[in-house]
């Protein structure tokens, strides 16, 4: 299916060759029972860069090893996802994930997200858009990048599996001691439905097999219900906004319309949180996505302006928007929470997809079907080597040196997420460790959003075993 940067050319960086069905080395799945897997893709906040484009190769699923099974008898079942390359400005999804692939797989338990990665490009912008300066990150030799979630991870038959994989980018981008360039260490984290909490996700596609509870939304030039579509659930949470974001009746999506769809991914499908519907006219279509950051408060006509950033390509950035919040419409956090129009401050980041008025070569107004606002908070961070660990507090001291001043940090890990990066060969194998894996004398970076004075509350320890 389609993204809704492609139908609406959102973001140029986001076009995005068809989705494939899966294909696997291992001929003998060829009859095997298959679940269904849907791979999303997000990022956290960055402040760094304007761009930060990632190019990915491929994306495959490695089987979990069996007792006495060779390492080469496993790779020979790796379960390739796509194949193909595609190009991602990974800060255009701070505030929502993006579906990568909808495919089927065999059944089984699987150990490994595997990526290969052939590019980071880190970009600055002027004014006007065009490239201030660009940078491209150093890679290991062959690109593969090994995500090992804690335990393995099931396909089942007949199942449908959603797994997020949230790259924080600010924390990715290491600067070289040298000051001559930019390492990529991947902080990916692999979210697995039921056990994190999945982001919004925005899709677009056709209509097909409606139902009075749904319908099945597929690529634009599907015909037919194939392996690449998604189940989307209509429920009376659901709002329904025509072409012009007036609020309709569920009755009124019909089979074949193109369709926008705000939602939470679930078990067997994507709740629907808003269906906007594209005019029966494709040629004309003024609907669109605009990012950027609140430059007013809402006013007492549900309005507030806007400045548009980078991750835009209908407009320029710096375009000064003044957006209506229309009837029905509503303002989300990044995880679905519905929040009062007063999150919406100057300085908020915002994604507001809506109607551009009066259309998008003159736009100054934009009448918005619903917003998603960035409630991040802005981490801290500190480096330093473990000097000691108390496991029964779930907490380590940290050793700092800034200058000629060394100190001992208390960070509390019992809610972090402890990554482990390391070089296997020409590979980068990224695992998520637990505090039974630390050991006194390790390097590592800790993350959080709050630099308490007596135990700093982690968010993330990433230890750093790589040159």
């Amino acid at each position: 299916m389609k993204l809704l940067q492609v139908i609406k050319s959102i973001f140029v960086l986001f076009v995005l060759a068809a989705l494939v069905s899966c294909s696997s080395s291992d001929t003998s799945t060829a009859n095997a029972e298959t679940g269904r897997v849907s791979l999303l893709i997000t990022d956290a906040p960055s402040v760094a860069f304007d761009q930060i484009n990632l190019t990915i190769e491929s994306i495959s699923f490695i089987p979990e090893q069996d007792d006495g099974a060779e390492d080469e008898d496993i790779a020979t079942k790796e379960v390739i996802l796509f194949d193909e390359t595609r190009v991602i400005n990974l800060l255009a999804l701070k505030n929502f994930s993006d579906l990568l692939a909808t495919t089927t797989v065999p059944v089984g338990s699987y150990s490994k997200i595997r990526l290969h990665v052939s590019q980071v490009e880190l970009v600055n912008l002027n004014p006007d858009g065009s490239v201030a300066e660009s940078y491209i990150a150093k890679l290991p030799a062959n690109g593969k990048i090994d995500l090992n979630p804690q335990g393995s991870f099931d396909v089942t038959s007949g199942g449908h599996l959603m797994i997020e994989l949230d790259v924080d980018a600010e924390k990715s981008i290491h600067i070289v001691e040298t000051g001559k360039g930019y390492n990529f260490r991947p902080v990916i984290f692999v979210n697995i439905l039921g056990e994190e909490e999945l982001k919004l996700t925005i899709l677009d596609g056709k209509v097909l097999a409606k139902t009075d509870t749904g319908f099945q939304l597929c690529k634009v030039d599907a015909v037919e219900v194939n392996d690449s579509c998604l189940a989307i659930l209509i429920s009376e949470n659901t709002v329904v906004q025509d072409e012009n974001i007036v609020v309709v009746t569920a009755g009124a999506i019909d089979n074949e319309d193109i369709v926008t769809v705000l939602g939470k991914a679930g078990a067997q499908n994507v709740s629907a949180l808003h269906v906007v519907l594209a005019p029966a006219d494709k040629s004309v279509n003024n609907q669109a996505l605009f990012s950027g950051e609140a430059t007013s408060v809402v006013d007492l006509d549900n309005s507030f302006d806007m400045k548009t950033d980078d991750d835009n390509s209908v407009v320029l950035p710096g375009t000064s928007l003044t957006v209506t919040i229309a009837d029905g419409a509503r303002v989300f956090d990044r995880f679905g929470t519905v929040v009062t129009q007063d999150k919406i401050a100057i300085g908020t980041d915002v994604d507001v997809f809506g109607l551009a008025m009066p259309d998008l070569s003159t736009i100054d107004k934009v009448k918005a079907a619903f917003v998603i606002y960035d409630d991040n908070v802005e981490s801290v961070s500190i480096t330093g080597t473990i000097a000691d660990i108390y496991g029964t507090e779930s907490k380590i001291s940290v050793t700092v040196v800034d200058g000629a001043t060394t100190v001992n940090k208390c960070v509390a890990i019992e809610n972090a997420h402890l990554l482990l990066l390391k070089i296997v060969g020409n590979d980068i194998v990224r695992e998520e460790i637990t505090i039974n894996d630390l050991h006194i004398g390790m390097v590592v970076d800790v993350y959080s959003d709050d630099d308490d004075m007596n135990c700093m509350p982690a968010d993330v320890v990433l230890v750093i075993d790589m040159p």
